[in-house]
């Protein structure tokens, strides 16, 4: 038997604290007909003082009642308050005409495009729609862009370049698409201006891994619940200093001391993040610029 031993290098770092929640605003395009399942989720995630906007072609009268019967206690929520808009989000004057108070802190907003239950019968419709409410809301914020950011960051387009103006929007928020069918993906990846789940292949590949080991579905729970243990995305600063040479091994002993796992690192200049690296005790110069994939407890 060969006992393989690893030599951590001692090193000293500088342990940064997680900064405190802080309440947002979230905006829900469109409606499902588990809605009342995803308000109870970002209720329970979300810090106080947190508003959810809601804004879909639904009646506002007849929402309450909606929720209601689907098993939502509005008067039960604690760390967010709703905002009922009501509207279609694939017309462009319906969006525009959204409440201006919050058009001015549109950066501030974490948007989340459902996939409607008005057209849930066809995928090919559901992900038009979500697609096109994509494109209106950048359109939007980028009309709202300052004049002089837009020119520097025309330098790598042509001139007047949409997608220019669309890209600079991604860079200051953030919108997810939920996307049904796979093969929409391959679009959205080539556009670079949102993220997306894809809310189908999720589920199906959720069951699949439970189907083959019942143990999965222990690890799944901890990770989608609301309490627990959650992957997180961390700056390198909390690991290593500015040029350290360092093996993946070492890393994660680093992060044990923050009660972390590391299970995977993006370099600076690289697309996708490894998850797993084989090789562990190969030692490698880092940047400051580099994430880390870890599990940990839940922010507070």
């Amino acid at each position: 038997m060969i006992n393989l031993i690893v030599q951590v290098k001692v090193a000293s770092f500088k342990n940064i604290a997680r900064p405190a929640r802080k309440s947002q605003k979230i905006l829900l395009c469109g409606w499902r007909r588990d809605i009342d399942d995803m308000i109870v989720v970002l209720d329970a995630f979300l810090a106080p003082g947190s508003e959810l906007w809601m804004f879909n072609d639904a009646l506002e009268k007849g929402r309450e009642k909606k929720l209601t019967d689907g098993g939502l206690d509005i008067n039960r929520l604690v760390n967010i308050s709703l905002v009922h808009c009501e509207g279609n989000a694939v017309i462009w004057r319906h969006l525009e005409a959204f409440p201006c108070n919050l058009l001015i802190h549109f950066w501030s907003l974490q948007i989340l495009i459902l996939a409607d239950e008005s057209v849930e019968d066809s995928a090919i419709q559901a992900d038009s729609r979500s697609l096109a409410t994509l494109l209106l809301i950048r359109d939007i914020q980028a009309k709202r862009l300052p004049f002089k950011d837009t020119q520097v960051h025309r330098r790598s387009f042509s001139q007047g370049s949409w997608i220019g103006d669309m890209q600079q929007a991604s860079d200051k928020s953030v919108i997810i698409s939920e996307i049904l069918d796979p093969r929409r993906k391959n679009l959205l990846s080539m556009s670079k201006i949102s993220d997306y789940v894809l809310s189908n292949e999720l589920v199906s590949m959720a069951l699949a891994m439970v189907a083959e080991d019942r143990q999965i579905d222990d690890v799944l729970e901890e990770l989608f619940a609301e309490e627990g243990n959650e992957m997180h995305i961390r700056q390198a600063d909390l690991y290593l200093c500015e040029g350290e040479e360092l093996s993946f091994h070492e890393i994660l002993l680093r992060a044990q001391q923050r009660r972390e796992i590391v299970i995977g690192y993006c370099f600076a200049n690289a697309e996708r993040a490894v998850i797993n690296p084989p090789a562990k005790s190969e030692r490698r110069r880092w940047s400051l610029k580099d994430v880390f994939v870890v599990i940990a407890e839940k922010d507070e």
